[in-house]
């Protein structure tokens, strides 16, 4: 993963499926620090590439690349935080179908 792969692939180059690797690190403390470490690697990775990259496919391959794996810091994500009562009760609930044109 330090070289950019993600968890699926860093999986396969080992021959093993990635739901092995989250068994393993729901029963394995050390190891699930490991696997952290080695995705703040890939992120690390993956941002000397977008910094070294001019323009093209590589940026947006990275940019792309960083918004999924890059914990947090690069995702698109909107939080909304409603505060307030609902007072209001649920009395019909309806369903509508849509005839395919």
């Amino acid at each position: 993963m330090a070289e950019g792969l993600s968890l699926a692939a860093a999986a396969a180059e080992l021959n093993i499926h990635r739901q092995r690797v989250y068994e393993w690190e729901d029963r394995h403390p050390e190891f699930a620090d490991t696997v952290k470490l080695a995705r703040s690697k890939r992120q690390a990775f993956l941002e000397r590439r977008l910094l070294r990259a001019s323009e093209g496919p590589v940026v947006t391959s990275t940019i792309f690349a960083l918004k999924n794996a890059g914990q947090g810091d690069w995702r698109d994500k909107v939080e909304t935080e409603h505060s307030g009562e609902i007072n209001q009760k649920i009395t019909k609930i309806e369903l509508v179908g849509v005839k395919p044109e």
